[in-house]
Order: C-alpha cells, then sequence, then structure tokens
C-alpha cells in the first residue's frame, strides 16, 4: 500500500459520532484509550 493511495474520509457529522461512540466503547473494554481512524481510498483507484 502506498501512503498516498488513501486519504483522511470524509465523513459526515452523524458518522462521526458514531466512530466517537465506537472509540468510547472500545477504550472502556480495553481499559485504555483507543483512537479509530477513518482513510477512504484515492479517486484513481476506485472501483
Amino acid at each position: 500500500m502506498k501512503t498516498n493511495d488513501y486519504k483522511a474520509a470524509n465523513l459526515s457529522e452523524y458518522l462521526v459520532d458514531e466512530i466517537q461512540s465506537l472509540e468510547e466503547k472500545i477504550s472502556q473494554q480495553a481499559n485504555k484509550k483507543v483512537v479509530v481512524i477513518a482513510y477512504e481510498q484515492g479517486s484513481e483507484n476506485n472501483l
């Protein structure tokens, strides 16, 4: 994977909230801070 094949995902506010809720749930279960990062494939590689 080339680093320029992916970019930060452009997400709606609703989806960002969902990811933050998931981070909180996983962090509580793992008993440590967990961060979820969303990327999307670059346009030249879309199928």
